[in-house]
Order: structure tokens, then C-alpha cells, then sequence
């Protein structure tokens, strides 16, 4: 019994100290919504005085529940740099939560909506949890940092009905890390890619309608360098073009005018790969993937 509870003991150590040399934390969850959740997000937060390399982590989402305890999701972060004191955004794809990072191909009801539930953050090389959230009660170790959050300060259905306030859970200050959930974290006004606050009242949702999709068309595909993007659809004089890689990197961000209904864009300078080119109108928005072949 001695050498097990040293185990334990020494576990519990190694966790605590992976979390603390990581400053990567869970900031602010949304994971239930009035109606159909459709909104949900998860926000990351860069607490270090360093850049971060997000590659090497994956979110994993837990079912608490008695009769399950087992990870129900999970998603790799993608390999780009979270600079410190930045925030990034994983949210569903139904287009409205704004500043969001890395959209999953789910529109609706990817985060469980507790009894209790669980979001945790794992380092890919060690396996180790690096920070986690536990919400509407205490999940098993090691996916609770102390007390998990109460349902009396988690969000709930019933809050977010209430006069319409759109409500999550989250750190204040941000980053803010005692290594207990039920006093690290607070149902208040949501805030995703912005500084979180600690009012629940006279909330600014920031949700956004999501635009219409437009039919653009781009080729060749694949390309050699110069491609054309064809929107016919759009009705501006003008068109706001960004290319971006694979990892989410914008690498343009230009306007062209609706010339004949047509555009160019030369990727040449890149190195063969897949890009993607995102077309934003006034009356809509397409996003178009490619490869660059030369």
C-alpha cells in the first residue's frame, strides 16, 4: 500500500509540474446554447512570457458520467505559433462564433453539456494533461484540476434563456490558474478572442450570422502558380481575396476589382502544396481549396 500511494504521489507531482511549465491553458468554454448549440467554443490561452507551438498539443473532450468516464473527442492542434498573451479559438462550423482559429467540421453539439464533463488539453509527446476543466461537478483524475465547477456556476441552458444573455464559463483575469476549477472559473458574458470579463449582465453576444455561400470557382486545380477565380456571383466592384496554407497561416490579403467578373492570384512563390483562397463579398463568402503543383 506504501509503494502504491508513493506512485501516486509522484504522479500527481509530475502532472502539476507539466501543467505549470506549459502556461497553455483552457481560458473560456461555451458548450451549451438557447436551442440547438450551434455557437459552442473552446478558447486557448498563452499565459507564458513565450511563444507556444500549439502543434504539440491535443484538446480532449471527456464524458464524466458514472457509467462512462471515457474520452468521447479529441482534435490535434494545428503546428503554428501561439504567441504570449494570444488567444486562440476552436469553435464548430456553423459560422458564428467570431474570431475563431480552427473551425470543426461539426455545425452543432460537439462539447457535452456536463454532468459532469471534462475539456483537457494534452501534450502530444508525454500524454501528459497540461490543464483541464471540469464542469457540473468533479470528473475522475486526472481530468479535474482540484474542485470541478459547480452546476450553480456553470453554464446551463436555463441561465442563457434568461432575457437572452449568451453566458460561458471562464478564467478572470485570464490565464488565471490556482489549479482549482470551481474558483478559477465563472459563468459570465462570453468573449471569444478578446479579454475576458466577470459580468454576467449586459452582455455583448459577438455572435455573428453566418454569409451566404457564393458560388466561386478557381482554377486550374491543380495550379502551377497563377490561378483565376471566377465570381460571377458577387455583386461588389470590389473583392477581398486571402490565401492561406494548410496550417491556417494567411499569407495575402488582397482586393481586386470585378473585372469581367474575374480575378488572378499567383501562388508561384510558394512551394508546392495545398492552399486555400477565401473569396468575401458584401452579399456572401466561398472558400475554395487548391494545389499548388509546379
Amino acid at each position: 500500500m506504501k509503494k502504491i500511494f508513493t506512485l501516486v504521489l509522484i504522479i500527481a507531482a509530475f502532472t502539476l509540474q507539466s501543467r505549470a511549465q506549459s502556461n497553455l491553458v483552457i481560458n473560456e468554454i461555451d458548450y451549451d446554447q438557447p436551442a440547438v448549440d450551434s455557437a459552442e467554443f473552446i478558447e486557448l490561452y498563452n499565459a507564458s512570457g513565450t511563444a507556444i507551438n500549439l502543434g504539440d498539443y491535443t484538446v480532449v473532450l471527456f464524458n464524466g458520467n458514472a457509467t462512462s468516464n471515457v474520452i468521447y473527442d479529441s482534435f490535434p492542434l494545428p503546428a503554428q505559433t501561439l504567441n504570449a498573451g494570444d488567444y486562440f479559438v476552436i469553435c464548430g462550423g456553423g459560422g458564428k462564433v467570431p474570431n475563431c482559429d480552427l473551425t470543426l467540421t461539426a455545425i452543432s453539439n460537439i462539447i457535452q453539456n456536463g454532468s459532469p464533463d471534462a475539456v483537457a488539453l494534452r501534450e502530444n509527446q508525454t500524454l501528459n494533461i497540461v490543464d483541464v476543466v471540469s464542469y457540473e461537478g468533479s470528473c475522475i483524475a486526472p481530468y479535474v484540476s482540484g474542485n470541478g465547477l459547480p452546476l450553480s456556476k456553470s453554464d446551463t441552458l436555463q441561465a442563457d434563456s434568461i432575457a437572452g444573455r449568451l453566458l460561458g464559463i471562464s478564467r478572470f483575469p485570464d490565464g488565471n490558474d490556482t489549479n482549482d476549477d470551481s474558483t478559477d472559473f465563472n459563468r459570465v458574458c462570453i468573449t471569444p478572442g478578446y479579454a475576458n470579463l466577470s459580468t454576467s449582465t449586459n452582455c455583448v453576444t459577438g455572435l455573428s450570422t453566418p454569409k451566404s455561400t457564393l458560388a466561386i470557382s478557381v482554377y486550374p486545380n491543380p495550379s502551377r502558380g497563377v490561378v483565376t477565380i471566377d465570381y460571377k456571383a458577387t455583386s461588389n466592384r470590389e473583392v477581398k481575396i486571402r490565401v492561406s496554407d494548410i496550417l491556417g497561416n494567411e499569407l495575402k490579403n488582397i482586393t481586386l476589382k470585378n473585372v469581367n467578373k474575374q480575378g488572378q492570384v499567383d501562388l508561384s512563390e510558394y512551394q508546392n502544396g495545398i492552399y486555400f483562397i477565401k473569396v468575401e463579398a458584401t452579399n456572401g463568402q466561398s472558400v475554395k481549396r487548391i494545389i499548388l503543383n509546379r
